[in-house]
């Protein structure tokens, strides 16, 4: 199990660095999602955020449980929020 963890948190700290490099200009319609989905605008999603956000996008059906696990996966730094990068980095 441990080189399991090991291996995700190798691959959420490559797809971080990726995701920090690409010219904002690849990513625009990425960043208006986020923004979208950040209703209080302090760059960083919630869980509730994330929830409300995909309730616009109807093609991405997630149950409760594998929302919260696609959460933890995302979030690279562990705080219960993402960020910008962390976002970007999951939709590579």
């Amino acid at each position: 199990m441990e080189n399991f963890t090991q291996s995700v948190a190798l691959k959420r700290t490559t797809l971080s660095f990726i995701a920090s490099r690409i010219p904002e200009d690849q990513i625009q319609s990425l960043r208006l999602g986020f923004s979208k989905m950040d209703k209080n605008g302090d760059g960083q999603l919630t869980l509730e955020e994330l929830r409300e956000g995909l309730k616009e996008l109807p093609e991405i059906a997630l149950k409760p449980e594998d929302l919260e696990k696609a959460l933890a996966v995302m979030d690279s730094n562990q705080n219960g929020l993402i960020d910008y990068t962390e976002f970007i980095a999951a939709c590579l």
